[in-house]
Protein backbone atom coordinates (compact mmCIF):
# COMPACT_ATOMS: atom_id res chain seq x y z
CA UNK A 1 0.00 0.00 0.00
CA UNK A 2 2.19 2.48 1.01
CA UNK A 3 4.35 1.63 -2.42
CA UNK A 4 0.93 2.41 -4.22
CA UNK A 5 0.95 5.47 -2.81
CA UNK A 6 4.69 6.54 -3.46
CA UNK A 7 4.83 5.79 -7.04
CA UNK A 8 1.39 7.92 -7.39
CA UNK A 9 2.82 10.87 -5.42
CA UNK A 10 5.80 10.19 -7.37
CA UNK A 11 3.90 10.20 -10.99
CA UNK A 12 2.27 13.45 -10.01
CA UNK A 13 5.45 15.31 -9.18
CA UNK A 14 6.81 14.35 -12.09
CA UNK A 15 4.10 16.31 -14.34
CA UNK A 16 5.33 19.15 -16.06
CA UNK A 17 3.65 22.18 -14.85
CA UNK A 18 2.20 23.39 -17.75
CA UNK A 19 -0.42 20.87 -17.83
CA UNK A 20 -1.90 22.24 -14.46
CA UNK A 21 -4.51 24.68 -14.74
CA UNK A 22 -3.87 28.05 -14.09
CA UNK A 23 -5.61 30.49 -12.92
CA UNK A 24 -6.98 33.75 -14.89
CA UNK A 25 -5.12 36.75 -14.41
CA UNK A 26 -8.02 38.89 -13.05
CA UNK A 27 -8.36 37.08 -9.91
CA UNK A 28 -5.20 34.79 -9.39
CA UNK A 29 -4.62 37.06 -6.52
CA UNK A 30 -7.35 35.74 -4.75
CA UNK A 31 -5.52 32.29 -3.87
CA UNK A 32 -4.69 31.98 -0.69
CA UNK A 33 -7.22 34.44 0.45
CA UNK A 34 -9.89 33.70 3.10
CA UNK A 35 -13.23 32.01 1.40
CA UNK A 36 -16.14 34.36 2.14
CA UNK A 37 -14.35 37.33 1.27
CA UNK A 38 -12.61 36.17 -1.93
CA UNK A 39 -16.29 35.17 -2.72
CA UNK A 40 -17.55 38.91 -2.35
CA UNK A 41 -14.31 39.61 -4.36
CA UNK A 42 -14.96 37.71 -7.21
CA UNK A 43 -18.72 38.94 -7.26
CA UNK A 44 -17.29 42.60 -7.51
CA UNK A 45 -14.98 41.29 -10.32
CA UNK A 46 -17.65 40.38 -12.22
CA UNK A 47 -18.35 36.06 -11.35
CA UNK A 48 -21.44 34.60 -10.79
CA UNK A 49 -21.51 31.24 -9.03
CA UNK A 50 -23.33 29.42 -11.06
CA UNK A 51 -24.70 26.82 -8.49
CA UNK A 52 -22.67 23.90 -7.18
CA UNK A 53 -19.54 22.19 -7.34
CA UNK A 54 -17.70 25.64 -6.26
CA UNK A 55 -17.89 26.91 -10.22
CA UNK A 56 -18.12 30.69 -11.29
CA UNK A 57 -18.43 32.18 -14.79
CA UNK A 58 -17.79 35.83 -16.20
CA UNK A 59 -19.84 36.82 -19.01
CA UNK A 60 -17.91 40.06 -19.51
CA UNK A 61 -15.07 37.56 -20.38
CA UNK A 62 -16.26 34.56 -21.41
CA UNK A 63 -14.27 33.14 -18.62
CA UNK A 64 -15.50 29.66 -16.28
CA UNK A 65 -13.09 28.48 -13.25
CA UNK A 66 -13.04 26.60 -10.52
CA UNK A 67 -12.49 27.26 -7.15
CA UNK A 68 -10.67 24.90 -4.94
CA UNK A 69 -10.73 25.61 -0.79
CA UNK A 70 -8.74 24.10 1.59
CA UNK A 71 -9.18 25.24 5.30
CA UNK A 72 -11.23 27.78 4.61
CA UNK A 73 -8.96 29.29 1.89
CA UNK A 74 -8.83 29.53 -1.75
CA UNK A 75 -6.60 27.27 -2.14
CA UNK A 76 -6.40 26.95 -6.17
CA UNK A 77 -8.64 28.35 -9.45
CA UNK A 78 -8.62 26.68 -12.29
CA UNK A 79 -10.07 28.09 -15.93
CA UNK A 80 -12.27 24.94 -16.93
CA UNK A 81 -14.40 25.09 -20.07
CA UNK A 82 -17.50 27.39 -20.37
CA UNK A 83 -19.55 24.17 -20.73
CA UNK A 84 -19.26 23.41 -17.38
CA UNK A 85 -20.89 26.73 -16.42
CA UNK A 86 -23.64 26.16 -18.94
CA UNK A 87 -21.96 27.87 -21.89
CA UNK A 88 -21.73 27.12 -25.41
CA UNK A 89 -24.39 24.14 -25.04
CA UNK A 90 -25.91 25.23 -28.70
CA UNK A 91 -29.46 26.61 -26.42
CA UNK A 92 -30.27 29.79 -27.23
CA UNK A 93 -32.14 30.58 -23.75
CA UNK A 94 -32.58 34.65 -23.53
CA UNK A 95 -32.56 36.03 -20.12
CA UNK A 96 -36.17 35.92 -18.27
CA UNK A 97 -37.78 39.38 -18.47
CA UNK A 98 -38.40 38.60 -14.15
CA UNK A 99 -34.90 37.17 -13.17
CA UNK A 100 -34.46 37.04 -9.73
CA UNK A 101 -30.96 37.01 -7.83
CA UNK A 102 -32.20 33.78 -6.29
CA UNK A 103 -32.11 32.17 -9.53
CA UNK A 104 -29.40 33.98 -11.46
CA UNK A 105 -27.51 30.85 -11.20
CA UNK A 106 -29.58 29.24 -13.22
CA UNK A 107 -28.90 31.65 -16.11
CA UNK A 108 -24.94 32.10 -15.89
CA UNK A 109 -24.73 34.98 -19.13
CA UNK A 110 -27.57 37.02 -17.46
CA UNK A 111 -26.86 39.87 -15.10
CA UNK A 112 -29.62 42.40 -12.95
Amino acid sequence: MRLSIAITAAALLSLPTSTLAKSPADIADLVGARAPGAESEMQSRGYVDVGGANTWWNAGTKTCVRVHVSQGRYSAISQIKPSACGQGTGKSTPCPPDLSQADLYKHPGCSL
